[in-house]
């Protein structure tokens, strides 16, 4: 397939596209793909060196009415757990722990006559 746009202005799209959010590039390279009639996700996805798999994504968010929130990249509850959700007794670890460190504490200033 020949290129679609010239060099310079394949350049400018993919300093654009660096610069967008994970979500705006599903977008934004989802609608480059879609003016093309034949071939467009494969010529897009080489140029902006990404999944085609990503383009599609980015095509069918575009069909949808309502996306991801326009406040947040990706959909509530991804990203890691909080520790304490995923280990409900880590406040006894921690005030074990913490316990022991100044019963160490003040065995070392005693031991130095510091007390």
């Amino acid at each position: 397939m020949q290129p679609a746009y010239s060099i310079e202005i394949e350049k400018q799209m993919q300093e654009v596209f660096d610069r967008l959010s994970e979500k705006d590039k599903r977008l934004y390279a989802g609608v480059e793909a879609l003016k093309f009639p034949y071939g467009g996700v494969s010529y897009i996805a080489q140029l902006f060196s990404c999944s085609r798999n990503t383009i599609r994504r980015g095509i069918n968010e575009l069909k949808e009415k309502a996306t991801i929130p326009k406040k947040r990249d990706r959909k509530a509850g991804g990203g890691r757990k909080q520790a304490i959700k995923k280990q409900t007794d880590i406040n006894d670890a921690f005030l074990s722990i913490l316990k022991e460190h100044r019963q160490a504490t003040r065995w070392m200033k005693r031991k130095n006559g510091l007390i």
